[in-house]
């Protein structure tokens, strides 16, 4: 909709609905932006103090690893040991120990430190002589210490490390860099940090050093700590020189609280700004800080990556937003609302003014939607006065063009019957013109006294609005004698005027003649039914009682001359007998064909089981033929006849036609969209698909009466049972073996009142 054509309290609703809209949403807005600010710089301050405590544990660690490599040098076991080396007699000068004395204290001294240090995993004496080999090792794996064989001890001079030792003049602890453990220069263990003390004659030559390495993860494993914000990381990053390279995978490692789900990319930590809170999307903020470490000689630095779930750390204050919205919302609602009213009760003149305008006009929807065509109400109404008239001169020609050319009769009735207004057709069909039929009563002109048209008048008020109007037929004659029939409705309705009733006037006449003659042929075909029912069963009768006479006398004659019958009058007698018989059931068979449709059925219903056996009963079944019935048809619930009359002579049809020593008749059924499916299969010698429509026709059989005695009725009475009922038969055989009949029967047969006529 335009806003042009918005009411003036709608405009008004809807300008203080978006600037008040407007105004709460960038307060909120804003209030929003300054606490994810402040939430910001609080959380790097926490994160500032958190990083701070972690860089002490580490500078405190790595002392304390540089500590132990200084006192180590200090203890007499390594002086005895350089002493004792120097003896030719290889025992120490001052009190006589030997050199195997000195070794086993040394590695009782490594072991009382290994145990007393968490991560320590190796200490080792090594000596320059033969390439730097180690002198003693003593190793701490799985918290068991154990000493190294003389045997099993390397020579460590290819490694980068000794290479340090030997490149850098330094009375002070070194540090290498941070690699994976090598034995005899493969990697066999997890990355580790080596402290390493050397040791100098008085003339200042190295002649030794002290090396204690520790398990990285162990030694620095992240502690952590109450009320400490995210997933704290250290990463170990080695400096790369030229002269003493390192593999890839041993440039930098990172280390990771444990049971952690994930560990940072170093290549995104490395890329970040150190001390400030980074966001590096997907609802993940990072926090990254340096450890200072003042010593020259550590190859590596320490950083400090605490990994932040923003969604967290900003649920409280984006929780807050949404809060804040939708009390802006309902403000905003509750100030559109207010002004809504305001304005309206300002209005109200002004729409009462255009609702008269609408209901003075007696508009249609559409027309009245078409007097929108301005602005607001004030346009509303200049703009509408000028149509206002067109319109009801345009739909008051629309009206009598209606009621000039309906076919119908309509009258406008005053409370009392008078007629008030008649369209054309009511002239017609009443014989009278417009001028005579105006101001008379409606009732007295179609034969009715005064009481009874007021009768009429009070039922039509009564009536209620949802019931269908009573519909009144009427024999009238014309002024030229000619009779006539119409159908009245009357209607009662009000409007500004008052109380009117609306009659409708139908000429009915010859619907009213075509009904009678209508009426007139249906008495007619049931009286021509009922007597064809009793000529049928008269005809019946009286044609079987000369054909039980003539068997009787057959049977009589063969009594009587049994002595001198021979054998081809004892077969006359019986293709006499035989011919009776066939022409009795042939009677009696098209009896029952001409009654089908015509007599009502039982409406007795069984079950499956039960009709499967009534079938078996009525059945004269060989014990060669085996029936079964199927588990569907025991489940059955049906209107007994005269579906047991179309299985019996189906069943009994296979029967009769077996060809072999021994058979099956199988009965199944199935459902499906309000009808039963039928089979009948047998294993009998089959139909050929030519004889498929013709084995329905009466007195048709497939071979001759006298191979098969049969009256040619049963599968035309079969037929004509299942049409009647609305169902449809199909034969299914390729004349070779087998023959099935499906058919189709409803779930509940309608029975017809013409049926018992």
């Amino acid at each position: 909709m335009s806003p042009k054509r918005l009411p003036i309290k709608l405009k008004v609703a809807l300008v203080i609905f978006i600037v008040s809209g407007a105004a709460f949403s960038a307060f909120f807005f804003l209030n929003y932006r300054d606490t994810v600010a402040r939430i910001h710089t609080h959380t790097e301050q926490l994160l500032e103090r958190d990083h701070k405590t972690h860089a002490r544990y580490i500078q405190d660690t790595l002392t304390t690893m540089r500590q132990d490599a200084e006192t180590l040098i200090g203890f007499p076991p390594i002086s005895g040991i350089l002493r004792t080396r120097q003896s030719a007699e290889l025992t120490d000068p001052l009190d006589g120990s030997s050199l195997q004395d000195w070794l086993v204290r040394l590695e009782t001294l490594f072991k009382s430190v290994l145990t007393n240090r968490n991560g320590y995993s190796q200490i080792r004496l090594l000596l320059p002589e033969n390439n730097w080999s180690e002198v003693v090792r003593v190793n701490f794996v799985a918290g068991e210490v154990s000493h190294v064989a003389p045997t099993d001890l390397q020579q460590k001079g290819d490694e980068p490390y000794i290479r340090l030792l030997r490149a850098v003049e330094t009375d002070d602890s070194l540090f290498s860099n941070v690699t994976r453990n090598r034995e005899k220069g493969s990697v066999v263990g997890p990355p580790t940090l080596r402290s390493i003390k050397r040791l100098v004659n008085d003339d200042g030559a190295v002649i030794g050093a002290v090396v204690i390495n520790a398990v990285l993860s162990e030694l620095l494993s992240v502690p952590e700590y109450e009320g400490e914000l995210g997933r704290t990381y250290y990463v170990i990053q080695n400096h790369v020189e030229p002269a003493f390279p390192l593999a890839t995978d041993d440039q930098s490692f990172v280390l990771s609280p444990e049971e952690t789900p994930r560990v940072l990319d170093f290549k995104v930590v490395a890329q970040q700004s150190v001390g400030q809170l980074i966001d590096l999307g997907s609802d993940e903020n990072l926090y990254l800080s340096s450890v200072p470490i003042s010593d020259a000689h550590v190859p590596f630095d320490f950083f400090i990556a605490t990994d932040i779930d923003a969604g967290a750390l900003f649920q409280q204050a984006r929780h807050e937003l949404w809060r804040n919205f939708a009390h802006a919302l309902v403000l905003t609602l509750l100030a559109s609302g207010l002004g809504y009213v305001f304005a309206a009760r300002l209005l109200s003149p002004l729409e009462h003014l255009i609702d008269e305008i609408k209901k003075s006009a007696g508009l249609r929807g559409d027309q009245a939607g078409s007097l929108s065509k301005g602005g607001d109400e004030v346009t509303l109404i200049a703009n509408n006065f000028k149509q206002l008239t067109s319109d009801l001169v345009r739909e008051t020609q629309r009206l009598d063009m209606v009621l000039t050319n309906v076919a119908e009769g309509i009258v406008t009735l005053l409370p009392d019957g008078t007629i008030e207004d008649a369209n054309p057709a009511s002239c017609r069909i009443l014989d009278e013109d417009s001028v005579h039929l105006t101001g008379r009563n409606l009732f007295e002109m179609l034969g009715f006294d005064e009481e009874h048209g007021k009768e009429i008048l009070c039922e039509t008020i009564s009536a209620r609005g949802d019931q269908p109007p009573q519909q009144r037929e009427i024999s009238l004659k014309k002024q030229a004698g000619e009779p006539i029939v119409i159908n009245l409705v009357i209607r009662h309705t009000s409007y500004a005027e008052g109380s009117r009733f609306v009659a409708l006037i139908r000429d009915v006449t010859e619907r009213a003649a075509a009904t009678a003659r209508s009426e007139a042929l249906i008495a007619a075909l049931r009286r021509s039914n009922a007597e064809l029912d009793q000529f049928a069963y008269i005809a019946s009768h009286d044609l079987k009682a000369p054909l039980r006479v003539i068997e009787n006398a057959v049977s009589w004659l063969e009594e009587d001359l049994r002595p001198h019958l021979t054998d081809d009058t004892r077969e006359s007698m019986d293709l006499l007998r035989n011919r009776a018989r066939r022409m009795e059931a042939l009677l009696s068979d098209l009896l029952k064909h001409s009654r089908i449709g015509r007599v009502a059925d039982s409406v007795e219903k069984v079950t499956g089981v039960q009709l499967s056996e009534s079938i078996l009963e009525l059945l004269d079944v060989p014990e060669n033929i085996r029936i079964v019935f199927s588990d569907d048809f025991y489940h059955l619930t049906v209107q007994k006849m005269p579906l047991e009359t179309v299985l019996v002579n189906l069943i009994g049809n296979s029967i009769k036609h077996h060809d072999r020593g021994s058979g099956f008749v199988s009965i199944d059924v199935e459902h499906s969209d309000g009808f039963m499916r039928f089979r009948v299969e047998d294993d009998g010698p089959g139909i050929e698909p030519a004889y498929h429509d013709r084995i329905f026709d009466i007195f048709r059989t497939l071979r001759s009466r006298d191979q098969l005695e049969s009256s040619g009725m049963g599968l035309a009475i079969v037929k004509k049972h299942i049409e009647v009922v609305g169902g449809k038969i199909d034969v299914l055989s390729d004349g070779e073996r087998g023959t099935v009949f499906e058919f189709s029967w409803p779930d509940e047969i309608v029975q017809e009142e013409d049926k018992a006529a």
